[in-house]
């Protein structure tokens, strides 16, 4: 019986985080009421956390709620999906999300959690000065940095036990910060279905136009998990592979979120799951009892 909340206790120091199976979710606290077409999961972050999700994706803006100018308040990020906040009344804080995490990490040591940031919304950001890089690190990596796994390169379970590894989708200017701000993937081919950047390859094919669409997707998705698990079984060098299960169409309700993944939960995409079948990145994780997380984390062992 897998331990969910401490299922890397049992993989071995000298395991590189790309050899793993790993699950992640979408929008991962896009968990609150929202609008349909915003809201991607169904349970809390550490809900998630604790049913074996290790891969976090969260998109950050400027609290374009408050009314205060001072630098305090106007870098006090919030979640967002696109332009929406992920709550319909309020709003959820960065720092909120952020001590969840580490509420997790300290209760289970052997585990880590890979954060994707990602910098969206409609505000502007002085970025060939890595403003919103500067907010990240300053305001809410510098006063915890112990907690985190900041080179650039993969790390094995020995290096990232405990530990918060960014994944960094925003840029770096300054040379001196790019290798030691996280894993770098500041970008990579809009709605591509396979991108190789070197260290990463991703799949993100998310122009969901019709709900037709939805099982080339689930295809898109089967297609990247075999291309990890034969890359990881004939390569020596470790690659994350990154693969959305994630795809909308805001203009029609048959394309939303919750339709698409009960289109993948059709398609039987745990079927296609192997060892080595790298990050598959998921929207209503908990679906089915976490029937697909559960399912992927099983692979490791």
């Amino acid at each position: 019986m897998v331990d969910y909340a401490n299922w890397l206790k049992s993989v071995s120091d000298d395991t590189n985080i790309g050899r793993l199976s790993i699950p992640g979710t979408h929008n991962s606290a896009a968990c609150h009421t929202a609008l349909p077409s915003v809201q991607c999961q169904g349970a809390s972050v550490t809900k998630q956390l604790e049913h074996g999700v290790r891969f976090l994706d969260v998109r950050l803006s400027r609290n374009f709620i408050t009314t205060h100018d001072d630098d305090e308040h106007r870098n006090d990020l919030i979640v967002i999906h696109g332009n929406f906040p992920v709550k319909l009344l309020g709003s959820v804080k960065f720092s909120e999300l952020l001590d969840e995490v580490y509420k997790f990490v300290d209760k289970h040591p052997s585990e880590f959690v890979i954060l994707s940031i990602k910098q969206e919304g409609t505000g502007t950001w002085d970025n060939q000065n890595d403003e919103f890089a500067n907010v990240i690190n300053d305001r809410f990596i510098s006063k915890n940095r112990d907690k985190w796994y900041l080179r650039s390169e993969l790390p094995t379970l020995r290096d990232c036990r405990g530990k918060i590894i960014l994944f960094r989708r925003f840029g770096v200017q300054n040379g001196e910060k790019q290798g030691s701000l996280g894993i770098p993937a500041p970008s990579w081919s809009y709605n591509t279905t396979d991108d190789d950047r070197g260290c990463i390859r991703v799949q993100d094919f998310c122009e969901i136009k019709t709900e037709q669409d939805i099982p080339k997707k689930a295809e898109y998705v089967k297609n990247m998990i075999n291309n990890a698990k034969n890359y990881n079984s004939s390569n020596s060098d470790p690659k994350l592979f990154i693969n959305f299960c994630s795809g909308s169409n805001f203009f029609d309700r048959d394309c939303w979120p919750e339709k698409v993944t009960e289109g993948l939960m059709v398609a039987s995409l745990d079927e296609c799951y192997g060892k080595g079948c790298g990050t598959v990145i998921l929207d209503y994780s908990e679906k089915n009892d976490w029937k697909l997380v559960k399912k992927l984390v099983d692979q490791n062992f």
